[in-house]
């Protein structure tokens, strides 16, 4: 199993792929939106990798740091949750507040991810409220204001600024990866 990564993004895809060269080889990853708009094509990064797989793939799963990792890791041990909507769910709001919203029962607040809905909300807070306790989130909270990440994460992907102001007066205030999706839209 392959646990971590590094070396340099050759291309960044916004639905979430990336290409990382590693001596000549080349590994598709896929990331989480959160990781997604922390990465820059040609820079040199490090990802923690989770390996998935099954009869007929082998899937690379990576994140920015092995905290990411564990919660992803704990949301597709609840059945019914597997790697894209575990994905979803770390995209649709920041790991800090996910891991409240499933300490407070909150299922409203996990429920406004898109593809979510409240049954599978309520059925992750009964699996996995009480066992985040071993899981810490690196340096507080991953994602704050979530214009001024779609605002990184596209400008990273190499939109011009004047091309992301301009998509992003279309676009209504929301969790991140409505926003970037929506701002994406605005472009094409």
């Amino acid at each position: 199993m392959i646990g971590w990564l590094s070396g340099t993004i050759r291309t960044l895809d916004p639905a979430g792929a990336v290409l990382l060269d590693i001596g000549g080889i080349g590994y598709d990853v896929t990331v989480s939106l959160q990781t997604l708009c922390k990465l820059r094509q040609g820079e040199a990064t490090e990802l923690s990798i989770h390996t998935y797989v099954r009869e007929d793939q082998i899937t690379l799963f990576g994140f920015s740091s092995a905290s990411e990792r564990d919660i992803f890791r704990k949301l597709t041990s609840v059945s019914g949750i597997g790697a894209r909507m575990a994905l979803s769910l770390m995209g649709g709001i920041s790991t800090e507040e996910l891991i409240r919203a499933i300490e407070q029962a909150d299922d409203l607040t996990i429920a406004r991810t898109p593809g979510i809905g409240k049954k599978t909300a309520q059925r992750l807070i009964l699996e996995l409220q009480g066992k985040l306790g071993g899981v810490h989130v690196e340096g507080g909270s991953i994602i704050g204001n979530s214009a001024d990440e779609v605002r990184s994460a596209l400008s990273n992907l190499g939109y011009k600024p004047a091309q992301i102001d301009l998509a992003l007066k279309h676009v209504e205030m929301a969790d991140f990866e409505s926003m970037f999706r929506a701002a994406l839209r605005a472009m094409s």
